[in-house]
């Protein structure tokens, strides 16, 4: 039976390779969203390598000492939450998930030796997030849903849960928790599902790599739709699409020009100044056919079929948009050596190192380390290995592994390695800027005190 699995995740930082999970809450439904089971809500404990962002606890208010009092350690807390995604026939939903928090569980499977996408395809599973849909909704089909607020800074309309519950009269109390932001994305979705129905199914049949591609007909390079919110308007986030070509013949990677730009002349440069967009057809992108434009829509976003089928008659012929001119256009980007925590996307684990992982993962923690020496194809996994025992079970270490791993979290205090990470003394200094400032309420001058007192801990355990 298919089922909806819901989550949200509270981290403490936005980082996705690098920052860690504070919270994660999951509700299953059935697919007509009838609530099955007891809602899943787990903490995961810090290890002393890591200094959460100030700025990230005052917005959940979930504090390093809370996570380590009522948490599990990370091994654990992510094996329990893949038990759920991998349920047969699960899809995992959430609300931008597929921009942040799906990310941030693949570096956390990573991390610990799962390999972090076949949850994503195995036993029948898949994911979704519906806030493309959302966004949809509004230029496409808004009767019945309310979208009155705008965004601060952009004057376009706001997708945040939190004004769409309030001006949709859905009770979402305790915002920036994780299970709040469950109950509030099905109630959001409830609310699709029942006033566009046919919009809700749409999307829902056409969320993964196969159905998009058989929807988007690149042969005939047939305009589509594509809302997201990189074509943030006042007018809404949904462009009419040609489809151009492939980046290789298997790749996920679909080149599309803007219909609404001028057809350029130089295929190179950014999207404002190109109107060329790479599609990833594997990240459930909203796809949909120019047939579901009426006269509102139309006039809403501020371009009617026949424009679009016009438009497209004179770009497909442009030389700028041939697949030798804009791939020829542009450089390959190749990341330099990254630390073995970052590099999920350099070097992918063979079907051996899977395998390896696999044996591993059934192992008690003292015998990880003896198991796994020099086993692995990549060599970068016998340093994860290394790292996922000393996290997790820093017991289970030699006197001698102890002690190289108190050097290795005060190394990763002093000098974290990911970019715009807080270094031990500028995680303090914002600490204290924030407690003497006026702008600072009671509440976070509570949270701030306890991440403070967290600082002095770990300087006492790993750097005095």
């Amino acid at each position: 039976m298919k089922t909806f699995l819901w989550y949200d995740l509270e981290t403490f930082g936005l980082n996705p390779r690098y920052d860690r999970i504070a919270q994660a809450a999951c509700i299953r439904t059935d697919m007509d969203l009838n609530i099955i089971g007891e809602p899943l809500l787990l903490y995961c404990r810090l290890s002393p390598d890591y200094l959460p962002s100030p700025e990230s606890c005052l917005i959940t208010g979930i504090t390093p000492q809370k996570v380590n009092a009522e948490g599990m350690v990370e091994a654990e807390f992510i094996k329990r939450l893949r038990e759920e995604f991998m349920v047969p026939s699960t899809i995992t939903t959430g609300y931008n998930s597929i921009g942040f928090d799906d990310e941030v569980i693949r570096s956390t499977l990573y991390r610990n030796l799962y390999d972090p996408f076949d949850r994503e395809y195995l036993n029948g599973c898949s994911r979704w997030d519906i806030i493309n849909l959302v966004r949809a909704t509004h230029d496409l089909r808004p009767d019945g849903i309310t979208f009155t607020t705008l965004n601060e800074e952009t004057g376009a309309p706001s997708f945040r849960l939190t004004d769409l519950t309030a001006e949709n009269h859905i009770e979402q109390e305790g915002a920036h928790d994780a299970l709040v932001d469950v109950y509030a994305t099905i109630a959001i979705a409830r609310l699709i599902k029942e006033r566009q129905p046919n919009l809700f199914k749409w999307a829902l049949e056409h969320r993964t790599r196969r159905e998009i591609s058989t929807a988007i007909d690149v042969l005939t390079h047939k305009p589509f739709l594509n809302t997201q919110p990189m074509f943030v308007s006042e007018k809404g986030n949904t462009r009419p699409l040609l489809p151009l070509f492939y980046e290789t013949e298997k790749s996920a990677a679909l080149y599309c020009f803007d219909l609404t730009h001028e057809i350029p002349t130089d295929p190179s440069g950014t999207y404002q100044e190109t109107g060329i967009v790479r599609l990833m057809i594997n990240r459930s992108p909203f796809v949909a056919p120019i047939s579901v434009l009426d006269e509102e829509s139309e006039r809403r976003l501020g371009f009617t079929q026949r424009e679009i089928i016009r438009k497209a008659g004179m770009a497909i012929a442009a030389p700028a948009l041939s697949k030798k001119a804009i791939l020829g256009a542009r450089e390959e980007i190749k990341e330099g050596e990254l630390d073995p925590d970052l590099s999920i996307y350099q070097g992918f684990p063979s079907d051996h190192d899977k395998g390896v992982m696999a044996s591993i993962r059934a192992l008690r923690p003292e015998d990880r380390l003896k198991k796994g020496e020099h086993l692995f194809d990549n060599p970068k996994y016998h340093k994860i290995l290394w790292r996922q025992v000393a996290r997790n079970w820093p017991e289970a270490l030699s006197e001698k592994d102890r002690e190289s791993w108190r050097n290795f979290c005060a190394l990763r205090l002093l000098n974290p390695p990911a970019d715009k990470a807080l270094t031990y003394e500028l995680y303090m200094r914002t600490i204290e800027e924030k407690l003497n400032s006026l702008d600072t309420n009671a509440k976070e001058k509570m949270i701030l005190l306890r991440l403070r007192e967290y600082g002095e801990e770990l300087y006492d355990r790993i750097l005095r």
